[in-house]
């Protein structure tokens, strides 16, 4: 979840809030002015208010009668209370659209759960409450604004999205000796949750093999822009090579778009342009499924007697007309796992243990008529 999701209140306090914690307002100094906050960013009056409100009580501001609202200290001394669990996103990854959009809300819904579920005490109850707290930076590098929020807090469990995205960041919590959590894709030597891609791909596969389909086209991403792609196709020719069909590279391509759908309609489009004779296709993502899918029917292919599909992510399959099958990917359950694997105490037995890797399984959801 990124912040344009979060009701507006939660967003201007949330903004405050990381202004405050990387130092942009020093401790003590005078606060702007509601007419000045109003201006900065654009709301009403009692959204302004809720969330000055809600801050005061945080203790990152401090109202004195007769003289105005000052930057408060009180939320530094928030540990005896209770700890923060900062969860890191690059800008790359947090304006993502479409299905990739609703995997991330997935991973932060999860995560959310995770915690949710831990303070109802159904980890260790003993243990003090924690807030999540969520940071945005540029993609590739580190800077001012995230080193001065990580130095202001005391090193524990951090959570990084996709942190291929930012080695620098990696590697900087590491050196401060902060637990480092990475989300959906694998870590060498890294504690991580993620899911099998490969699987993905095979169980996608298999699934058009088994219904006696020879010539199988993989409608991929581009394979330098996200580790899942790659680990798909591996599965998709592991799964033919099972099958007894002999992988034709022509079937296999890799194509892009904002719109995922537009991606595999051009695909498609381009082998049957080609006269490429296919009868089955994997779509790397339910989108390029479905747009694919689209474009064999305006070509006059009967689906599913000429051809059938099967997508990955099961992200909007159930609406596609018609049905689409697709391999179920549990996003959420990775945000979920993330937390409760990060709070045992198998995992913070200290530097000497080995590092947690957790690898989820995708499931193949099978639907009518595809």
């Amino acid at each position: 979840m990124t912040l344009l999701d979060l009701p507006k209140y939660e967003q201007v306090k949330r903004t405050i809030i990381e202004q405050i914690e990387s130092e942009h307002y020093a401790d003590g100094a005078p606060f702007p002015s509601e007419s000045q906050l109003l201006g900065q960013f654009e709301v009403s009056r009692p959204t302004l208010i809720r969330a000055l409100q809600e801050l005061v009580r945080d203790g990152y501001l401090d109202r004195q009668q007769g003289r105005g609202t000052f930057v408060s200290s009180r939320w530094r001394s928030k540990d005896e209370a209770g700890s923060v669990l900062p969860v890191f996103l690059t800008n790359s990854v947090s304006n993502k659209v479409g299905d990739e959009r609703i995997v991330h809300l997935q991973i932060f819904e999860g995560i959310q759960t995770g915690l949710s579920e831990r303070q109802a005490g159904l980890d260790d109850a003993s243990s003090p409450s924690y807030s999540l707290v969520m940071h945005q930076l540029p993609s590739g590098r580190l800077d001012d604004a995230t080193t001065r929020f990580i130095d202001g807090m005391t090193p524990g469990i951090a959570i990084v999205v996709e942190p291929s995205f930012n080695q620098p960041l990696w590697s900087f919590l590491l050196e401060r000796g902060w637990t480092a959590w990475g989300l959906n894709e694998p870590v060498d030597g890294g504690r991580c949750v993620f899911i099998d891609q490969e699987r993905a791909g095979y169980l996608a596969t298999r699934y058009l093999v088994e219904e006696n389909r020879r010539r199988i086209a993989l409608l991929n991403g581009p394979r330098e822009a996200y580790w899942g792609f790659p680990a798909r196709e591996r599965g998709y020719r592991r799964a033919l090579a099972e099958g007894g069909i002999a992988v034709d590279e022509s079937l296999i391509l890799e194509g892009e778009h904002a719109l995922d759908s537009e991606a595999g309609r051009a695909m498609f489009q381009e082998l049957h342009g080609k006269g490429v004779a296919v009868d089955g296709v994997v779509g790397a993502t339910d989108q390029k499924a479905m747009g694919a899918m689209a474009a064999a029917m305006d070509s006059g292919l009967s689906v599913p007697r000429d051809l059938m599909f099967v997508g990955m992510n099961n992200i909007g399959a159930a609406l596609s007309v018609p049905p689409l099958s697709s391999v179920d990917m549990p996003f959420l359950e990775v945000g979920r796992q993330a937390v409760h694997q990060a709070f045992s105490s198998s995992a913070r037995k200290g530097s000497n243990a080995a590092p947690l890797q957790v690898c989820l399984q995708p499931t193949l959801i099978e639907r009518p008529a595809t």
